[in-house]
């Protein structure tokens, strides 16, 4: 293909991207304008009633002002896109317009580097004497390309929380491994039995009808050793990760176990906003750009490294990072990603940056089944009768056996018995917490018009 045809096929593409954009920017503005003037235009009857003619002429003028302005915006906002403003552009495109104009881009720069037989070779950066780098597969090699920095994968210390993002098979676990695993305690949760994880990592398999239980009780011991940190007596820093946190987080929902599913997003959001200050991190992989099923606001999102992995599907991985980032790469930016061989992962660091991790080196164990809360003991050689535990007794055992807050009747149901002389009734038993409340052993919250209870330093409801 002859350089005229190239610079052609540039124009043309150049041409697209400018009138998509600019009707975008039509179609978005002018909505934003006719709304604001059909809201005027309802005030009409106000007018009319409060000021007479003079509020219905105010009402017109008001109204063309506000179309005007919207007629205004429109004229200026085109104008800079057709001047040749990427900024702007980019503003009005679609994270698929983004990748389709991207392909194009891509296959015209792929046409234009294919050079006839005998043709001669383009100089190297050392036979010019110049250090700069060239991506692969760029337009030229007089024209600079906007490149993304190539550079080893970090946590920002100003966002010291982990959000992974990565289909499956994509690196997310050797990212994973390269950023924490050498920190002294990670706690690793996946629904996968084939995960393999360094050996000092504590990792559970979770999954199946036993969820909501497993579940409830890896977050009993999360917030036990949390609460190790808050008060001080743990120092270090500390890793709860999740793998697949969106899927976990649904499938709970669906078993019907919603209060565990909650109680999961209290300790993420909890780990967010307080846990860097005393040496807890949170990591979360997901296969989708999407928070919101995590129960994260987007405010703090703030706090999270965002990294996003890719190697058959780098498309993806892109438009993940834009859109948690709200960073654009650029053409030549996106055509660095995708020529780039094997795993790559997109970071941020003052903009976007560009890495690739090595598989790691560190020895590697399977993960265990998660336990379950209630799980039955097997039972024990005959043994000599032993007084019965004080009723007291019996109720912190309950409820720091349990995550979930209980009632006082379901308490009473759990620990007393037939035998108990007398047993316990509903009003006794209040009474009783109450008192347990007092010593600070225990806490109360209000459900509704329902009381519930729940073991000092469990986690909230």
């Amino acid at each position: 293909m002859s350089d005229q045809q190239i610079d052609e096929l540039k124009d043309a593409l150049r041409l697209q991207v400018t009138n998509r954009a600019i009707s975008n920017a039509h179609t978005r503005l002018g909505l934003s304008g006719q709304i604001s003037a059909a809201l005027v235009a309802l005030c009409y009857p106000v007018g009319i009633i409060v000021a007479g003619p003079i509020g219905l002429w105010a009402m017109i003028l008001l109204a063309a002002a506000v179309a005007g302005g919207s007629l205004a915006a429109i004229r200026q906002e085109s104008a800079a896109i057709a001047s040749g403003d990427a900024t702007k552009a980019r503003r009005y495109l679609s994270p698929e317009e983004l990748i389709e104009f991207n392909d194009a881009a891509t296959q015209i720069q792929a046409a234009a580097s294919k050079k006839p037989m005998g043709a001669a070779t383009a100089p190297t950066a050392q036979e010019s004497g110049s250090t700069a780098q060239t991506a692969p597969g760029s337009a030229s090699a007089d024209v600079a390309p906007v490149l993304l920095p190539v550079a080893p994968c970090a946590l920002d210390d100003a966002a010291p929380h982990l959000l992974l993002l990565g289909r499956t098979r994509e690196g997310k676990s050797e990212t994973l491994k390269h950023l924490v695993g050498d920190a002294p305690t990670v706690w690793y949760v996946t629904s996968k039995h084939t995960d393999l994880i360094p050996d000092h990592w504590r990792g559970y398999r979770v999954g199946g009808p036993t969820l909501p239980e497993q579940m409830g009780w890896l977050l009993d011991q999360w917030e036990a050793r949390f609460l190790t940190h808050l008060e001080g007596q743990t120092s270090g820093g500390e890793w709860f990760v999740i793998d697949e946190a969106v899927g976990i987080m649904r499938s709970l929902e669906t078993k019907g176990a919603k209060r565990t599913a909650m109680r999961l997003k209290g300790f993420i959001v909890e780990l967010v906003t307080a846990g860097a200050a005393v040496g807890g991190y949170v990591g979360l992989l997901s296969q989708t750009g999407n928070s919101g099923p995590l129960g994260i606001d987007l405010d703090l999102l703030k706090n999270f490294s965002v990294v996003s992995c890719g190697k058959r599907k780098k498309k993806q991985a892109i438009a993940a990072f834009e859109k948690l980032t709200e960073l654009r790469l650029t053409p030549e930016q996106t055509q660095q990603v995708l020529t780039m061989p094997g795993y790559v992962q997109l970071w941020e660091n003052d903009g976007p940056c560009l890495s690739q991790v090595e598989p790691s080196k560190l020895p590697t164990k399977q993960v265990e089944k998660c336990p379950i809360l209630d799980t039955p003991t097997a039972p024990s050689m005959a043994t000599e009768p032993t007084e019965p535990k004080p009723l007291e007794a019996r109720i912190l055992d309950y409820l720091r056996g349990h995550g979930e807050a209980k009632t006082a009747r379901e308490i009473r149901n759990s620990c007393t018995q037939s035998t108990d002389t007398p047993r316990a009734s509903t009003e006794d038993m209040k009474l009783l917490l109450d008192s347990l409340i007092t010593g600070g052993q225990i806490q109360r919250w209000e459900d509704g018009s329902t009381d519930r209870y729940q073991a000092t330093g469990t986690g909230e409801v």
